[in-house]
């Protein structure tokens, strides 16, 4: 490639990073309102704050994992993609 093709495909993948930062912080948001739900949910229906609460952060905890392990693979993709 020559540079300028060198520098639009820089600056695509800097605008594709920023764009995929963006989905991820909104699905964070979203993920953080579900929790929340979980954890209002589970204390009208009697559940212990304590057990409540656990319940929301495995929630949390699953689903931002999940969501970060997709990250990594959908980039392990990219860069074997590339290196073909």
């Amino acid at each position: 490639m020559n540079e300028s093709a060198d520098n639009i495909m820089a600056d695509l993948e800097a605008q594709m990073a920023v764009a995929n930062l963006e989905r991820r912080g909104l699905y964070a948001a979203a993920i953080a309102v579900l929790a929340g739900d979980i954890l209002r949910n589970a204390l009208q229906a009697g559940v212990p704050y304590p057990l409540a609460k656990e319940m929301a952060a495995d929630f949390w905890k699953t689903e931002i994992l999940a969501d970060t392990v997709a990250a990594l693979i959908r980039d392990s993709d990219l860069e074997e993609e590339g290196d073909e």
